[in-house]
C-alpha cells in the first residue's frame, strides 16, 4: 500500500504561521511544539496540551548536534528550544525559529546504521556552531524516517545570537543532495511504501 502524498524528504521553517497556510498566524508552531513531537515527549502551553508520548514506542533515536564548545545551556533541550522560540518574540509571524527535516530512511540497514551515518551527514551538513536535533521514527503506518529539528540562529553565550543566513536553503539543497545520494547508495531510493507490522 502506498501512501502517495508523501514527500521523501521535506524541509519547512518553524515559524509562527501555519505549515499549510502561510501568513495565517498559528500558535502551536513553535521550536518547543516541535521538539516535543520529534522526541515524543508532552509539551504544554498555556491551555494548548500536545501529548506525543503515546507514540513513543516509534523513536528509536535521540541526538543532539552541539557546537564542539557550546554554552551550558544548550545541552538541556528545554531552553534549547524555548531560547529559540524566545529569539523571535515581537517579531513578524513568519520569523523562523527552527528548520524542521523530515526525511525517510533507506531500507535494508539497521537502527544502528540508520543512526550513524544519518548524524554524520547531517553534521557535516549543517554550518559551524548549529544547534540541532536528530530523532529516528520506526512507525507502523509511515516508512522509517528521522526528523531534524535546527535553531535558526547560532548560540551565544547566554542565548542565541545571529541569525543563520541561508540555512533554509542549505538544507534544501545540500541536505537533501546528500540525503537522496545515501538512500541511493545503499540501494533504495527513500520509500514512500508503508510498512506492514
Amino acid at each position: 500500500m502506498t501512501n502517495r502524498n508523501r514527500e521523501p524528504f521535506r524541509c519547512l521553517p518553524v515559524a509562527g504561521q501555519s505549515f499549510w497556510r502561510p501568513g495565517q498566524p498559528d500558535g502551536r508552531r513553535t521550536a518547543l511544539r516541535e521538539a516535543a513531537y520529534i522526541r515524543r515527549t508532552k509539551f504544554e502551553r498555556g491551555e494548548m496540551v500536545h501529548d506525543f508520548a503515546c507514540r513513543a514506542e516509534d523513536l528509536f533515536m535521540l541526538s543532539a548536534i552541539l557546537p564542539e564548545k557550546a554554552a551550558e545551556w544548550t545541552r538541556r533541550p528545554f531552553l534549547r528550544w524555548h531560547f529559540a522560540d524566545e529569539a523571535v518574540e515581537g517579531s513578524k509571524i513568519d520569523a523562523v525559529r527552527a528548520w524542521h527535516v523530515c526525511a525517510d530512511l533507506p531500507l535494508g540497514m539497521s537502527r544502528g546504521q540508520w543512526a550513524d551515518e544519518a548524524e554524520n551527514i547531517v553534521r557535516d551538513v549543517l554550518p559551524a556552531g548549529a544547534v540541532a536535533e536528530i530523532c529516528g521514527h520506526l512507525p507502523t503506518d509511515h516508512p522509517p524516517h528521522i526528523h531534524l529539528l535546527v535553531a535558526a540562529r547560532a548560540p551565544g553565550p547566554r542565548r542565541y545570537g545571529r541569525l543563520h543566513h541561508g540555512l533554509g536553503d542549505l538544507l534544501q539543497t545540500a541536505l537533501r543532495e546528500r540525503w537522496l545520494a545515501w538512500c541511493g547508495a545503499a540501494g533504495s531510493e527513500p520509500t514512500n511504501m508503508r510498512l506492514v507490522a
